[in-house]
């Protein structure tokens, strides 16, 4: 993959739009619980914001590895092949693992009716504890360390 040093004003967007929009499915997600379980009853579920939600993350999840692997991006903080390093590598590959497999298992749940829903919730879990993390370094990385590592994802280049 390239490299820059910065990160672009679409991959800034869609970085803050798809944490929001993670935040949202999380917090709806006992919500399509419930709308799952009356249409097995045999009712209807009407409009399911967290449905909603998931196929705009898995959309917009998509396109950021599409622009991520045409337009690169900086390397993470700290020497290169340090831990440091390799661990932020590991971290930003399972976020976006995470972030496609979530929604495909929310998906096979919802429209294909395969019993996924558990393990669904459970890689949801995994995520939000991912990108909370994430975020915890950031912010650490920006206070603490004063490396200019969360203001690559404010300040397009």
């Amino acid at each position: 993959m390239k490299t820059t040093t910065g990160y672009s004003g679409i991959q800034i967007v869609l970085h803050w739009l798809v944490a929001v929009l993670l935040a949202l499915a999380w917090f709806t997600g006992e919500g399509a619980n419930a709308a799952l379980e009356r249409v097995e009853e045999g009712g209807t579920a009407g409009f399911v914001p967290h449905v909603a939600l998931g196929l705009a993350i898995l959309a917009l999840a998509v396109l950021r590895v599409v622009v991520r692997l045409g337009r690169g991006a900086p390397e993470p903080a700290g020497a290169v092949g340090s831990l440091q390093a390799r661990a932020a590598g590991w971290m930003h590959l399972a976020l976006y693992v995470l972030m496609i497999a979530v929604p495909l298992g929310g998906i096979s749940a919802w429209f294909l009716g395969l019993e996924t829903g558990e393990i669904h919730g459970l890689f949801a879990n995994l995520l939000m504890v991912l990108a909370l993390g994430h975020a915890a370094l950031a912010i650490y990385h920006q206070v603490v360390l004063k490396d200019g590592t969360l203001t690559r994802m404010t300040r397009a280049e």
